[in-house]
Protein backbone atom coordinates (compact mmCIF):
# COMPACT_ATOMS: atom_id res chain seq x y z
CA UNK A 1 0.00 0.00 0.00
CA UNK A 2 2.79 2.42 0.92
CA UNK A 3 4.42 1.97 -2.48
CA UNK A 4 1.24 2.90 -4.33
CA UNK A 5 0.53 5.93 -2.13
CA UNK A 6 3.97 7.24 -2.95
CA UNK A 7 3.60 6.30 -6.61
CA UNK A 8 0.27 8.07 -7.03
CA UNK A 9 1.57 11.18 -5.31
CA UNK A 10 4.48 11.38 -7.70
CA UNK A 11 2.42 10.71 -10.79
CA UNK A 12 -0.14 13.34 -9.82
CA UNK A 13 2.61 15.89 -9.20
CA UNK A 14 4.20 15.04 -12.52
CA UNK A 15 0.95 15.26 -14.46
CA UNK A 16 0.07 18.66 -13.05
CA UNK A 17 3.66 19.94 -13.08
CA UNK A 18 3.09 21.16 -9.51
CA UNK A 19 6.11 21.55 -7.26
CA UNK A 20 5.89 20.60 -3.61
CA UNK A 21 4.52 23.51 -1.60
CA UNK A 22 6.47 22.53 1.48
CA UNK A 23 9.78 24.31 1.78
CA UNK A 24 12.34 22.01 3.31
CA UNK A 25 14.83 23.86 5.48
CA UNK A 26 18.52 23.11 5.30
CA UNK A 27 18.37 21.34 8.65
CA UNK A 28 15.40 19.14 7.67
CA UNK A 29 15.74 15.54 8.84
CA UNK A 30 16.90 12.93 6.35
CA UNK A 31 15.26 9.50 6.24
CA UNK A 32 17.17 6.62 4.71
CA UNK A 33 14.26 4.23 5.20
CA UNK A 34 10.69 5.48 5.59
CA UNK A 35 9.27 3.78 8.71
CA UNK A 36 6.34 1.47 7.97
CA UNK A 37 4.03 3.36 10.36
CA UNK A 38 4.78 6.61 8.52
CA UNK A 39 4.91 5.32 4.96
CA UNK A 40 1.16 5.38 4.31
CA UNK A 41 1.03 9.04 5.37
CA UNK A 42 3.95 10.22 3.26
CA UNK A 43 3.87 11.82 -0.16
CA UNK A 44 6.94 12.40 -2.28
CA UNK A 45 7.22 15.22 -4.77
CA UNK A 46 8.66 14.94 -8.25
CA UNK A 47 11.25 17.56 -7.39
CA UNK A 48 14.62 16.16 -6.45
CA UNK A 49 17.27 17.64 -4.23
CA UNK A 50 20.04 15.92 -6.19
CA UNK A 51 20.68 17.22 -9.67
CA UNK A 52 23.99 16.34 -11.24
CA UNK A 53 24.60 15.80 -14.93
CA UNK A 54 25.99 12.32 -15.59
CA UNK A 55 29.05 11.91 -17.82
CA UNK A 56 28.81 10.96 -21.50
CA UNK A 57 30.71 7.74 -20.90
CA UNK A 58 31.35 5.47 -17.95
CA UNK A 59 34.67 3.58 -17.79
CA UNK A 60 34.98 -0.07 -16.88
CA UNK A 61 35.37 -0.69 -13.18
CA UNK A 62 38.16 -2.59 -11.57
CA UNK A 63 37.12 -6.07 -10.32
CA UNK A 64 34.58 -5.84 -7.51
CA UNK A 65 34.31 -8.46 -4.77
CA UNK A 66 31.61 -7.42 -2.33
CA UNK A 67 32.72 -10.14 0.09
CA UNK A 68 36.26 -8.78 -0.02
CA UNK A 69 37.99 -6.38 2.31
CA UNK A 70 37.77 -3.36 0.04
CA UNK A 71 37.31 0.06 1.54
CA UNK A 72 34.08 1.88 0.84
CA UNK A 73 35.04 4.17 -2.03
CA UNK A 74 31.45 4.77 -2.96
CA UNK A 75 31.46 8.34 -4.17
CA UNK A 76 33.32 11.53 -4.83
CA UNK A 77 33.23 14.22 -2.20
CA UNK A 78 29.92 16.06 -2.00
CA UNK A 79 31.30 18.96 -4.00
CA UNK A 80 33.01 16.75 -6.55
CA UNK A 81 31.83 16.42 -10.12
CA UNK A 82 34.03 13.64 -11.47
CA UNK A 83 32.98 10.05 -12.00
CA UNK A 84 34.93 7.78 -9.65
CA UNK A 85 35.82 4.24 -10.69
CA UNK A 86 33.74 1.83 -8.62
CA UNK A 87 31.57 4.66 -7.33
CA UNK A 88 28.66 2.33 -8.11
CA UNK A 89 28.17 -1.24 -6.97
CA UNK A 90 26.07 -1.52 -10.10
CA UNK A 91 24.29 0.99 -12.31
CA UNK A 92 21.78 2.96 -10.27
CA UNK A 93 23.13 1.88 -6.86
CA UNK A 94 26.09 3.46 -5.09
CA UNK A 95 28.97 1.43 -3.71
CA UNK A 96 28.03 1.98 -0.07
CA UNK A 97 29.26 -0.93 2.06
CA UNK A 98 29.22 -0.65 5.84
CA UNK A 99 29.40 -2.89 8.92
CA UNK A 100 26.15 -4.25 10.32
CA UNK A 101 25.07 -5.06 13.85
CA UNK A 102 25.16 -8.62 15.13
CA UNK A 103 21.40 -8.58 15.57
CA UNK A 104 20.73 -7.50 11.99
CA UNK A 105 23.20 -10.06 10.62
CA UNK A 106 21.74 -12.86 12.72
CA UNK A 107 18.21 -12.05 11.54
CA UNK A 108 19.35 -12.18 7.92
CA UNK A 109 21.23 -15.42 8.58
CA UNK A 110 18.15 -17.01 10.16
CA UNK A 111 16.15 -16.11 7.04
CA UNK A 112 18.82 -17.66 4.81
CA UNK A 113 18.95 -20.89 6.80
CA UNK A 114 15.16 -21.21 6.67
CA UNK A 115 14.90 -20.44 2.94
CA UNK A 116 17.77 -22.74 1.98
CA UNK A 117 16.45 -25.45 4.32
CA UNK A 118 19.80 -25.86 6.03
CA UNK A 119 19.83 -27.87 9.25
CA UNK A 120 19.21 -25.54 12.25
CA UNK A 121 22.30 -26.70 14.13
CA UNK A 122 23.67 -25.10 17.25
CA UNK A 123 27.21 -25.02 15.87
CA UNK A 124 26.43 -22.39 13.21
CA UNK A 125 29.05 -19.67 13.60
CA UNK A 126 28.77 -16.26 11.92
CA UNK A 127 32.29 -15.38 10.76
CA UNK A 128 31.91 -12.13 8.81
CA UNK A 129 29.12 -9.73 7.96
CA UNK A 130 28.70 -6.49 6.06
CA UNK A 131 25.84 -4.73 4.34
CA UNK A 132 25.50 -2.98 1.00
CA UNK A 133 23.01 -0.15 1.35
CA UNK A 134 21.05 0.04 -1.90
CA UNK A 135 21.36 3.81 -2.13
CA UNK A 136 19.90 4.87 -5.47
CA UNK A 137 21.77 7.22 -7.81
CA UNK A 138 20.95 8.80 -11.14
CA UNK A 139 24.36 10.22 -11.91
CA UNK A 140 26.70 7.60 -10.48
CA UNK A 141 28.03 9.96 -7.84
CA UNK A 142 25.29 11.40 -5.63
CA UNK A 143 22.44 9.64 -3.88
CA UNK A 144 19.08 10.35 -5.54
CA UNK A 145 17.23 12.53 -3.04
CA UNK A 146 13.59 13.62 -3.20
CA UNK A 147 11.33 15.70 -0.98
CA UNK A 148 8.79 14.08 1.27
CA UNK A 149 6.05 15.66 3.30
CA UNK A 150 3.35 14.63 5.76
CA UNK A 151 0.04 16.47 6.21
CA UNK A 152 -1.54 14.19 8.82
CA UNK A 153 -0.48 16.13 11.89
CA UNK A 154 1.04 19.25 10.40
CA UNK A 155 3.14 20.20 7.45
CA UNK A 156 6.27 18.24 8.07
CA UNK A 157 8.94 18.17 5.41
CA UNK A 158 11.96 15.93 5.16
CA UNK A 159 14.63 14.96 2.67
CA UNK A 160 14.44 11.35 1.53
CA UNK A 161 17.64 9.92 -0.01
CA UNK A 162 16.12 7.06 -2.01
CA UNK A 163 17.10 3.61 -0.77
CA UNK A 164 15.90 0.22 -2.04
CA UNK A 165 16.77 -1.79 1.04
CA UNK A 166 20.01 -3.60 1.77
CA UNK A 167 22.01 -6.69 0.88
CA UNK A 168 23.73 -8.60 3.68
CA UNK A 169 27.00 -10.36 2.79
CA UNK A 170 27.40 -13.12 5.35
CA UNK A 171 30.07 -15.77 5.83
CA UNK A 172 29.35 -18.55 8.32
CA UNK A 173 30.58 -21.98 9.34
CA UNK A 174 28.21 -24.94 9.46
CA UNK A 175 29.70 -28.33 10.22
CA UNK A 176 32.74 -28.85 7.99
CA UNK A 177 31.66 -26.25 5.42
CA UNK A 178 32.18 -22.52 5.03
CA UNK A 179 29.10 -20.85 3.52
CA UNK A 180 28.57 -17.48 1.89
CA UNK A 181 25.13 -15.99 1.39
CA UNK A 182 23.78 -12.70 0.07
CA UNK A 183 20.47 -11.88 1.74
CA UNK A 184 18.37 -8.99 0.48
CA UNK A 185 16.10 -7.17 2.93
CA UNK A 186 13.17 -5.41 1.30
CA UNK A 187 12.61 -2.61 3.80
CA UNK A 188 9.13 -1.77 2.49
CA UNK A 189 7.81 -5.33 2.71
CA UNK A 190 10.10 -6.37 5.57
CA UNK A 191 10.87 -9.61 3.73
CA UNK A 192 14.15 -11.39 2.93
CA UNK A 193 15.25 -13.09 -0.29
CA UNK A 194 18.42 -15.06 -1.05
CA UNK A 195 20.56 -13.90 -3.97
CA UNK A 196 23.63 -16.08 -3.44
CA UNK A 197 24.57 -19.29 -1.67
CA UNK A 198 27.97 -20.94 -2.03
CA UNK A 199 29.87 -23.30 0.23
CA UNK A 200 33.10 -25.23 0.34
CA UNK A 201 34.77 -27.59 2.74
CA UNK A 202 36.83 -26.00 5.48
CA UNK A 203 39.17 -28.99 5.21
CA UNK A 204 41.61 -29.87 2.47
CA UNK A 205 39.83 -32.19 0.03
CA UNK A 206 41.79 -34.61 -2.14
CA UNK A 207 41.04 -34.25 -5.85
CA UNK A 208 40.22 -37.06 -8.25
CA UNK A 209 43.14 -38.01 -10.45
CA UNK A 210 40.96 -38.24 -13.57
CA UNK A 211 37.88 -36.12 -14.04
CA UNK A 212 34.64 -37.24 -15.56
CA UNK A 213 33.19 -35.16 -18.42
CA UNK A 214 31.88 -31.77 -17.33
CA UNK A 215 28.83 -30.09 -18.89
CA UNK A 216 28.75 -26.31 -19.13
CA UNK A 217 25.77 -24.36 -20.48
CA UNK A 218 24.55 -20.83 -21.18
CA UNK A 219 20.93 -19.67 -21.17
CA UNK A 220 19.21 -16.28 -21.43
CA UNK A 221 16.06 -16.66 -19.29
CA UNK A 222 14.12 -13.66 -20.75
CA UNK A 223 13.68 -11.94 -17.39
CA UNK A 224 10.09 -11.87 -16.03
CA UNK A 225 8.21 -11.93 -19.31
CA UNK A 226 5.36 -11.82 -20.22
CA UNK A 227 5.14 -8.07 -19.63
CA UNK A 228 2.20 -6.20 -18.21
CA UNK A 229 -0.86 -5.80 -20.42
CA UNK A 230 -0.81 -9.10 -22.32
CA UNK A 231 -2.13 -11.62 -19.81
CA UNK A 232 -4.49 -10.92 -16.92
CA UNK A 233 -2.93 -13.89 -15.13
CA UNK A 234 0.63 -12.80 -15.82
CA UNK A 235 2.02 -14.42 -12.66
CA UNK A 236 0.53 -17.80 -13.63
CA UNK A 237 1.87 -17.60 -17.19
CA UNK A 238 5.29 -16.58 -15.88
CA UNK A 239 5.35 -19.58 -13.55
CA UNK A 240 4.37 -21.87 -16.42
CA UNK A 241 7.29 -20.48 -18.38
CA UNK A 242 9.68 -20.94 -15.44
CA UNK A 243 8.51 -24.55 -15.03
CA UNK A 244 9.21 -25.15 -18.72
CA UNK A 245 12.62 -23.47 -18.54
CA UNK A 246 13.62 -25.48 -15.47
CA UNK A 247 12.53 -28.66 -17.24
CA UNK A 248 15.11 -28.04 -19.95
CA UNK A 249 17.83 -27.31 -17.39
CA UNK A 250 17.00 -30.48 -15.49
CA UNK A 251 17.10 -32.49 -18.73
CA UNK A 252 20.57 -31.31 -19.75
CA UNK A 253 21.76 -31.75 -16.13
CA UNK A 254 24.74 -29.43 -16.59
CA UNK A 255 27.46 -29.07 -13.98
CA UNK A 256 27.66 -25.31 -14.50
CA UNK A 257 25.19 -22.90 -16.10
CA UNK A 258 25.68 -19.23 -16.92
CA UNK A 259 22.37 -17.37 -16.90
CA UNK A 260 21.47 -13.95 -18.26
CA UNK A 261 18.56 -11.54 -17.73
CA UNK A 262 17.54 -12.53 -14.22
CA UNK A 263 15.48 -9.91 -12.44
CA UNK A 264 14.38 -8.75 -9.06
CA UNK A 265 11.10 -6.94 -9.68
CA UNK A 266 9.34 -5.65 -6.58
CA UNK A 267 6.33 -4.68 -8.70
CA UNK A 268 5.71 -8.29 -9.74
CA UNK A 269 4.74 -11.30 -7.67
CA UNK A 270 3.55 -11.90 -4.12
CA UNK A 271 5.03 -10.03 -1.17
CA UNK A 272 8.56 -11.28 -0.49
CA UNK A 273 8.73 -13.36 -3.68
CA UNK A 274 10.37 -11.14 -6.28
CA UNK A 275 13.82 -12.69 -6.85
CA UNK A 276 13.97 -14.67 -10.10
CA UNK A 277 17.14 -16.52 -9.07
CA UNK A 278 15.14 -18.05 -6.22
CA UNK A 279 12.27 -18.93 -8.55
CA UNK A 280 14.72 -20.83 -10.73
CA UNK A 281 16.98 -22.65 -8.27
CA UNK A 282 13.96 -23.88 -6.30
CA UNK A 283 12.82 -25.67 -9.47
CA UNK A 284 16.11 -27.45 -10.17
CA UNK A 285 16.48 -31.11 -9.24
CA UNK A 286 20.12 -30.79 -8.20
CA UNK A 287 21.37 -28.83 -5.20
CA UNK A 288 23.11 -26.05 -7.10
CA UNK A 289 25.22 -23.34 -5.56
CA UNK A 290 24.43 -19.97 -7.10
CA UNK A 291 25.70 -16.42 -7.48
CA UNK A 292 23.58 -13.56 -8.84
CA UNK A 293 24.82 -10.02 -9.44
CA UNK A 294 22.73 -7.10 -10.61
CA UNK A 295 24.16 -5.13 -13.52
CA UNK A 296 21.72 -2.27 -13.25
CA UNK A 297 18.75 -0.91 -11.37
CA UNK A 298 16.04 0.72 -13.47
CA UNK A 299 15.65 4.00 -11.59
CA UNK A 300 12.14 5.46 -11.89
CA UNK A 301 12.31 9.11 -10.89
CA UNK A 302 8.51 9.31 -10.75
CA UNK A 303 8.19 6.22 -8.53
CA UNK A 304 11.50 6.30 -6.65
CA UNK A 305 10.68 3.42 -4.30
CA UNK A 306 10.04 1.07 -7.22
CA UNK A 307 12.87 -1.48 -7.49
CA UNK A 308 13.53 -3.39 -10.69
CA UNK A 309 17.03 -4.71 -11.40
CA UNK A 310 18.60 -7.20 -13.77
CA UNK A 311 21.84 -9.13 -14.11
CA UNK A 312 23.55 -12.48 -14.77
CA UNK A 313 24.02 -15.50 -12.53
CA UNK A 314 26.09 -18.67 -12.28
CA UNK A 315 24.79 -21.95 -10.87
CA UNK A 316 27.10 -24.87 -10.13
CA UNK A 317 26.99 -28.40 -8.74
CA UNK A 318 30.58 -27.92 -7.59
CA UNK A 319 32.02 -25.58 -4.94
CA UNK A 320 32.18 -21.92 -5.92
CA UNK A 321 35.38 -20.77 -4.25
CA UNK A 322 35.06 -17.06 -4.98
CA UNK A 323 33.31 -14.60 -7.25
CA UNK A 324 33.81 -11.07 -8.49
CA UNK A 325 32.71 -8.95 -11.41
CA UNK A 326 33.59 -6.01 -13.62
CA UNK A 327 31.16 -3.29 -14.66
CA UNK A 328 31.81 -2.85 -18.36
CA UNK A 329 32.24 0.54 -19.98
CA UNK A 330 29.20 2.30 -21.37
CA UNK A 331 28.46 5.16 -23.79
CA UNK A 332 25.50 6.98 -22.23
CA UNK A 333 24.76 9.01 -25.37
CA UNK A 334 24.42 5.86 -27.51
CA UNK A 335 20.72 4.81 -27.71
CA UNK A 336 21.84 1.21 -28.28
CA UNK A 337 23.90 1.21 -25.10
CA UNK A 338 21.28 2.26 -22.56
CA UNK A 339 21.76 -0.72 -20.24
CA UNK A 340 24.71 -1.27 -17.94
CA UNK A 341 26.52 -4.54 -18.65
CA UNK A 342 28.85 -6.54 -16.46
CA UNK A 343 30.97 -9.66 -16.60
CA UNK A 344 30.44 -12.00 -13.64
CA UNK A 345 33.26 -14.39 -12.69
CA UNK A 346 33.26 -17.42 -10.42
CA UNK A 347 36.19 -19.69 -9.62
CA UNK A 348 34.75 -23.22 -9.35
CA UNK A 349 36.50 -26.31 -8.00
CA UNK A 350 35.62 -29.10 -10.46
CA UNK A 351 36.78 -32.61 -9.49
CA UNK A 352 39.50 -33.82 -11.81
CA UNK A 353 39.85 -30.45 -13.55
CA UNK A 354 41.05 -28.22 -10.76
CA UNK A 355 39.76 -24.66 -10.76
CA UNK A 356 37.56 -23.61 -13.68
CA UNK A 357 37.13 -19.86 -14.19
CA UNK A 358 33.59 -19.20 -15.39
CA UNK A 359 32.68 -15.82 -16.89
CA UNK A 360 29.13 -14.83 -17.80
CA UNK A 361 28.00 -11.72 -19.64
CA UNK A 362 25.20 -10.19 -21.72
CA UNK A 363 26.58 -7.67 -24.17
CA UNK A 364 25.30 -4.40 -25.60
CA UNK A 365 23.20 -3.88 -28.72
CA UNK A 366 25.80 -1.32 -29.85
CA UNK A 367 28.56 -2.85 -31.97
CA UNK A 368 31.03 -0.17 -30.92
CA UNK A 369 30.34 -0.81 -27.24
CA UNK A 370 30.41 -4.59 -27.71
CA UNK A 371 33.87 -4.48 -29.24
CA UNK A 372 35.21 -2.26 -26.45
CA UNK A 373 33.72 -4.44 -23.72
CA UNK A 374 34.97 -7.64 -25.36
CA UNK A 375 38.51 -6.34 -24.90
CA UNK A 376 37.69 -5.45 -21.28
CA UNK A 377 36.36 -8.97 -20.67
CA UNK A 378 39.49 -10.50 -22.17
CA UNK A 379 41.63 -8.34 -19.88
CA UNK A 380 39.52 -9.47 -16.93
CA UNK A 381 40.01 -13.11 -17.94
CA UNK A 382 43.78 -12.64 -17.93
CA UNK A 383 43.61 -12.21 -14.16
CA UNK A 384 42.07 -15.66 -13.69
CA UNK A 385 44.19 -18.48 -12.30
CA UNK A 386 42.05 -21.42 -13.39
CA UNK A 387 43.25 -24.49 -15.28
CA UNK A 388 40.38 -23.90 -17.69
CA UNK A 389 38.38 -20.77 -18.53
CA UNK A 390 34.94 -20.50 -20.13
CA UNK A 391 33.10 -17.41 -21.32
CA UNK A 392 29.33 -17.85 -21.52
CA UNK A 393 26.57 -15.56 -22.63
CA UNK A 394 24.19 -13.83 -24.94
CA UNK A 395 26.69 -11.71 -26.84
CA UNK A 396 24.13 -10.01 -29.12
CA UNK A 397 26.48 -10.52 -32.08
CA UNK A 398 26.61 -12.99 -34.95
CA UNK A 399 29.69 -15.07 -35.79
CA UNK A 400 30.67 -13.03 -38.86
CA UNK A 401 31.13 -9.83 -36.82
CA UNK A 402 34.62 -8.66 -35.94
CA UNK A 403 33.88 -8.88 -32.22
CA UNK A 404 32.98 -12.56 -32.34
CA UNK A 405 35.92 -13.25 -34.64
CA UNK A 406 38.06 -11.66 -31.92
CA UNK A 407 36.57 -13.92 -29.25
CA UNK A 408 37.10 -16.95 -31.48
CA UNK A 409 40.80 -16.10 -31.76
CA UNK A 410 40.52 -15.25 -35.48
CA UNK A 411 40.86 -11.45 -35.44
CA UNK A 412 42.34 -8.70 -33.31
CA UNK A 413 40.76 -5.68 -31.63
CA UNK A 414 42.84 -2.73 -30.44
CA UNK A 415 45.96 -4.78 -31.32
CA UNK A 416 44.84 -7.49 -28.92
CA UNK A 417 44.16 -11.12 -29.82
CA UNK A 418 42.62 -13.95 -27.80
CA UNK A 419 43.27 -17.69 -27.77
CA UNK A 420 39.65 -18.61 -27.08
CA UNK A 421 37.80 -21.35 -28.97
CA UNK A 422 34.12 -21.54 -29.88
CA UNK A 423 32.81 -24.86 -28.54
CA UNK A 424 30.14 -25.02 -31.25
CA UNK A 425 32.68 -24.81 -34.08
CA UNK A 426 34.75 -27.63 -32.62
CA UNK A 427 32.05 -30.07 -33.77
CA UNK A 428 29.76 -28.23 -36.20
CA UNK A 429 30.03 -26.01 -39.28
CA UNK A 430 28.97 -22.39 -39.01
CA UNK A 431 25.34 -22.04 -40.17
CA UNK A 432 24.55 -19.35 -42.71
CA UNK A 433 22.53 -16.62 -40.93
CA UNK A 434 18.81 -16.66 -41.83
CA UNK A 435 19.51 -19.53 -44.22
CA UNK A 436 16.08 -21.09 -43.88
CA UNK A 437 17.75 -24.48 -43.67
CA UNK A 438 15.48 -26.75 -41.58
CA UNK A 439 18.44 -28.37 -39.83
CA UNK A 440 19.93 -25.02 -38.83
CA UNK A 441 16.55 -23.72 -37.67
CA UNK A 442 16.02 -26.80 -35.51
CA UNK A 443 19.54 -27.43 -34.27
CA UNK A 444 21.92 -24.48 -34.75
CA UNK A 445 20.32 -21.04 -34.41
CA UNK A 446 19.68 -19.70 -30.92
CA UNK A 447 17.49 -16.63 -31.49
CA UNK A 448 14.60 -15.93 -31.59
CA UNK A 449 12.98 -19.10 -30.29
CA UNK A 450 9.81 -18.85 -32.38
CA UNK A 451 11.62 -18.25 -35.71
CA UNK A 452 15.37 -18.81 -35.27
CA UNK A 453 17.63 -17.02 -37.75
CA UNK A 454 20.90 -16.32 -35.91
CA UNK A 455 23.49 -17.75 -33.52
CA UNK A 456 24.24 -15.19 -30.79
CA UNK A 457 24.64 -17.38 -27.66
CA UNK A 458 28.08 -18.86 -27.05
CA UNK A 459 30.25 -21.20 -25.02
CA UNK A 460 33.87 -20.07 -25.51
CA UNK A 461 36.83 -21.66 -23.75
CA UNK A 462 40.59 -21.85 -23.32
CA UNK A 463 42.96 -24.06 -21.35
CA UNK A 464 42.69 -27.75 -20.67
CA UNK A 465 39.77 -29.78 -21.93
CA UNK A 466 38.38 -30.76 -25.32
CA UNK A 467 34.82 -30.54 -26.57
CA UNK A 468 33.13 -33.92 -27.01
CA UNK A 469 29.54 -32.71 -27.43
CA UNK A 470 27.84 -29.39 -28.13
CA UNK A 471 24.17 -28.77 -28.82
CA UNK A 472 21.35 -26.32 -28.32
CA UNK A 473 18.35 -26.87 -26.07
CA UNK A 474 15.04 -25.23 -25.25
CA UNK A 475 13.56 -25.45 -28.75
CA UNK A 476 10.05 -26.67 -27.95
CA UNK A 477 7.15 -24.64 -26.54
CA UNK A 478 5.02 -25.97 -23.70
CA UNK A 479 3.15 -29.14 -24.59
CA UNK A 480 -0.28 -27.52 -24.29
CA UNK A 481 0.67 -24.73 -26.75
CA UNK A 482 2.80 -26.78 -29.17
CA UNK A 483 0.07 -26.88 -31.84
CA UNK A 484 -0.70 -23.15 -31.70
CA UNK A 485 0.05 -21.10 -34.87
CA UNK A 486 3.77 -20.47 -35.25
CA UNK A 487 3.22 -17.11 -36.95
CA UNK A 488 1.76 -15.39 -33.86
CA UNK A 489 5.09 -14.70 -32.20
CA UNK A 490 5.69 -15.63 -28.57
CA UNK A 491 3.33 -13.33 -26.68
CA UNK A 492 0.11 -12.95 -28.63
CA UNK A 493 -2.52 -10.81 -26.91
CA UNK A 494 -5.09 -13.32 -28.20
CA UNK A 495 -3.32 -16.06 -26.23
CA UNK A 496 -3.00 -18.20 -29.33
CA UNK A 497 0.79 -18.21 -29.64
CA UNK A 498 3.13 -20.94 -28.38
CA UNK A 499 4.64 -20.36 -24.93
CA UNK A 500 8.41 -20.80 -25.07
CA UNK A 501 10.70 -21.10 -22.07
CA UNK A 502 12.66 -18.10 -23.34
CA UNK A 503 13.14 -15.98 -26.43
CA UNK A 504 16.60 -17.59 -26.65
CA UNK A 505 17.67 -21.21 -26.86
CA UNK A 506 20.45 -22.42 -24.64
CA UNK A 507 23.81 -23.93 -25.60
CA UNK A 508 25.43 -26.80 -23.70
CA UNK A 509 28.93 -28.20 -24.24
CA UNK A 510 30.55 -31.29 -22.74
CA UNK A 511 34.28 -31.18 -22.02
CA UNK A 512 36.68 -34.04 -21.33
CA UNK A 513 40.35 -33.99 -20.40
Amino acid sequence: MARWVVAMAILCAWASQVECAVKIPDNAPRMRHIPAMLASQVEVSQRTLSDHTPPFSVPASRPIDLFGDENDNSACEAEGTCFARNSEAYSGVLYHVEPCTDGAAESALAAAIATLKLPPRKDIQLLESKVLQLDVTQDGIHQFTVMGFNYIKERYGFAFPVNHGMNFYLTFALGDNIHRVVVHLNTLEHEYSILEHTYRSAKEVSQEAVGRPVKIATYNVWNVNPPNGIYDDRWAVYNTRMDHLAKFLNEINADIVGLQELRIDDTFGPVGDHAQIQHLVHRLDENYQFVYRAAMSYVNKYVPLERIEEGPAIVSKHPILSSDYVLLSRQLHDPNDVHQRLCLHAAIQVPGYGVVDVYVTHLSLSERSREQTMVEIWEFMQQGKGDMQVLLGDLNAEPQTKGIQFLQGKASLQNVQTDLHDAWLELHPEPTPASGDPHDIANAFTFPSDAPIKRIDYVLYRGQGRVTECSIFGQDPTEDTADFPKDKGMLSADRDSPVYASDHRGVVATFSL
